[in-house]
């Protein structure tokens, strides 16, 4: 999250590196990478926002959200399952248990 001196700071050096014309400024990023999550990570956090479960209804909302296709949902739906978190729950509906879904 930047700061207000951080905002400030960079408007500063973009108007200083307009006025110089072709002169460039040599900056230094302030700002924090925001950790990238594993396909696993995405997937189990959008099955947890989708109500725990893997259904029909569901199946589509948390592909998207997990940014994953059908060969990735395969394999992931493989590792959660031997991982012991992901399993059947009623004839066509998975359920995920995780911290956040008990």
């Amino acid at each position: 999250m930047m700061t207000m001196k951080t905002v400030i700071a960079a408007f500063a050096g973009l108007a200083l590196a307009a006025c110089a014309g072709t002169q460039q400024l040599d900056t230094v990023s302030t700002s924090v990478p925001t950790p990238q999550l594993t396909d696993k990570q995405r997937f189990v956090a959008a099955i947890e926002t989708n109500g725990c479960l893997i259904n029909v209804s569901t199946i589509g909302p948390i592909m998207s959200q997990a940014s994953i296709n059908q060969n990735q949902l395969a394999g992931l739906t493989v590792e959660l399952e031997n991982d012991g978190v992901l399993s059947p729950d009623g004839t066509d509906t998975v359920r995920l248990s995780s911290n956040n879904c008990i």
